[in-house]
């Protein structure tokens, strides 16, 4: 007690007296072969699914229960954290939590997620040359060639026999403009 009269604590003896953690129990409680089928369970996607997916409509579930509970009961049960979950939602929730995957890192002592991207580690420069290159080759994969029609040629010759004309056209009637004002004496 202290001068106050409120309690005070000993920090020295909760410092001495380590806590035995759920996950050291864990540890210390499974054998080698145990952990690595406790870990494949949960990196091995297909089969989680495939587990979960077994009983599908032949599980009832109880109204008005907590989401979940702790140790090992009727529903999804993830040894990992010692929690059982009534709602298989809830269950594909909790494993992509981040509490569950601290605790698979805890225990693992390797990232739950194994394809993870470093594109920080990409230089820039690099990026770009590979992205231009990816550009290049969908573009060459997708190019469209178009074969030319006799009616493609015959319309680029109207064009531009349409386009000259209006040109000596436009000269034609410069030339009697110019006259009729008097300005063809001139040039």
């Amino acid at each position: 007690m202290s001068n106050f009269g409120r309690r005070t604590w000993d920090r020295d003896e909760y410092d001495t007296v380590p806590e035995l953690s759920h996950l050291q129990s864990l540890k210390d409680t499974l054998s080698d072969v145990q952990l690595e089928q406790l870990k494949k369970k949960y990196t091995n996607y297909d089969m989680l699914l495939k587990r979960s997916m077994s009983g599908l409509n032949k599980r009832v579930l109880a109204t008005n229960v907590s989401s979940f509970k702790k140790g090992q009961q009727y529903g999804f049960y993830c040894e990992l954290c010692n929690i059982t979950l009534k709602d298989s939602l809830q269950y594909v929730d909790h494993l992509n939590h981040k509490s569950h995957e601290l605790k698979f890192e805890a225990l693992f002592e390797e990232p739950l997620i194994t394809e993870t991207r470093d594109n920080d580690d990409i230089p820039i420069e690099e990026f770009n040359l590979l992205y231009k290159e990816k550009i290049r080759s969908f573009v060459k994969a997708n190019r469209v060639v178009a074969i030319p029609n006799e009616d493609d040629t015959s319309r680029r010759k109207k064009k531009r026999n349409n386009k000259t004309n209006i040109s000596n056209n436009d000269n034609n009637d410069d030339d009697t403009i110019k006259k009729v004002m008097g300005f063809s004496n001139f040039e």
